[in-house]
C-alpha cells in the first residue's frame, strides 16, 4: 500500500513533465495587391503613397533626389515549451515574410515591387 501511495504522486507529475503554447502573430505593414494595382508608375506621388499605404518599415534616401520605401510583413510563429516548472524554452520563427519595395525620385514613384522571400 505504502508503493501505491508513493506512485500516485509519481504519475501525476509525469503528466505534468512537458506543455507547449504556440501562438501565430503577425508582424509589420503588409501591402496588398489591390493597393500596389492603384500605383501608376511616373504618375503617383510620394503623398499618396503615405496616405494609402502608410508609413514603410524602412527608408533609404539618396542625394540624387531617390527614395525607397520598403514595407516588410511577417507571419512568426512564437512558441514557448515549459518543463515541469523548472525551465522554459522560447522560439520565434518566421514562416513567410514579404517585401514591397517603392522607388521613388523626386516624390513620384518610380518602380514599386513585391518579394516573398
Amino acid at each position: 500500500m505504502k508503493r501505491l501511495l508513493v506512485l500516485i504522486p509519481l504519475f501525476a507529475l509525469t503528466a505534468c513533465v512537458y506543455v507547449q503554447d504556440s501562438h501565430l502573430r503577425n508582424k509589420g505593414t503588409e501591402v496588398s495587391k489591390e493597393q500596389a494595382a492603384l500605383v501608376v508608375l511616373g504618375k503617383t506621388e510620394k503623398s499618396w503613397v503615405l496616405a494609402n499605404l502608410g508609413t514603410p518599415d524602412r527608408i533609404q534616401a539618396d542625394k540624387d533626389g531617390i527614395e525607397v520605401y520598403e514595407y516588410i510583413s511577417e507571419r512568426r510563429n512564437r512558441s514557448e515549451k515549459k518543463f515541469i516548472l523548472l525551465f522554459s524554452i522560447e522560439s520565434d520563427t518566421v514562416i513567410s515574410r514579404q517585401v514591397t519595395r517603392v522607388v521613388m525620385r523626386n516624390g513620384v514613384v518610380e518602380s514599386i515591387k513585391t518579394t516573398d522571400a
